[in-house]
């Protein structure tokens, strides 16, 4: 909890300025009625962060992608359902393709799955957290017509700072070592501000596209998360890990 409202210290601090800087009317937005929904969704957002930062202690990245699709097909019932929006040629061929390289994946990491314990809690905090972040996508994705992005972001950072430090002070944790804390929080910073573009880039795409193309996109991080992880670390890939990647770069492309 403690790592969360430290990186959320920063990413509001960014989102603070970015929104000076490009001066956001921030009193229309707050006077504004619907800015409830915008609060409402941080919260959902907040807690599904705090989800899967609890299921990450224990649990595999892996496992994780499993619910990741369950994310997107409750976008795409919102968005081709409920919503009723168009199916492209263009966007089914892209779909396909991710999909296609993401099962791939899941098969090659299926070995290492079957070597966890199943356990009830983390499927519970799995589900929790797919529809805590399904919510918290699909209101953003409205209130979008109405806000502008940094308003969004700023709402969502300051909703996981506030929630977090408040539940930090109710849990024991250990304390840092003063000689120690200037490394962390200067690690923290650097974290965060790729966190904070991580979100811009992602809450613009929202904004241009609608939610299940943003949630099918962002299916693919497990098989990023992988490859980076064979360049930072020299981890050894597997053949199907660059076939499935090269099918899920091919498939996003293709929706642009």
């Amino acid at each position: 909890m403690r790592i969360i409202s430290r990186r959320a210290i920063f990413t509001t601090s960014i989102a603070i300025a970015a929104l000076i800087f490009t001066h956001v009317d921030v009193m229309t937005c707050v006077h504004n009625p619907k800015m409830f929904y915008v609060i409402f969704a941080s919260f959902f957002g907040t807690a599904g962060l705090v989800l899967m930062v609890t299921f990450l202690k224990d649990g595999s990245l892996v496992r994780m992608g499993y619910y990741s699709l369950l994310g997107s097909l409750i976008a795409a019932g919102y968005t081709y359902l409920f919503r009723e929006t168009p199916i492209s040629q263009k966007m089914f061929i892209g779909t396909i393709l991710i999909l296609l390289g993401y099962l791939i994946f899941l098969v090659n990491e299926k070995r290492s799955v079957k070597t966890e314990p199943a356990l009830l809690s983390q499927h519970l905090i799995l589900g929790g957290m797919t529809l805590c972040f399904s919510i918290s996508l699909l209101i953003q994705w409205e209130s979008l017509k109405i806000f502008p992005p940094l308003a969004i972001i700023g709402t969502q950072e300051c909703t996981v700072l506030v929630v977090t430090l408040i539940a930090s002070t109710f849990l024991k944790s250990r304390k840092i070592l003063s000689s120690t804390r200037f490394k962390t929080y200067g690690k923290t910073g650097l974290m965060a501000v790729v966190i904070f573009a991580g979100i811009f880039v992602g809450t613009i795409g929202l904004k241009q596209v609608n939610p299940f193309i943003a949630s099918i996109t962002g299916i693919s991080v497990p098989v990023i998360t992988v490859f980076a992880a064979s360049v930072v670390f020299r981890d050894k890939l597997k053949p199907l890990h660059l076939i499935s990647l090269l099918f899920m770069i091919i498939g996003g492309l293709a929706l642009i």
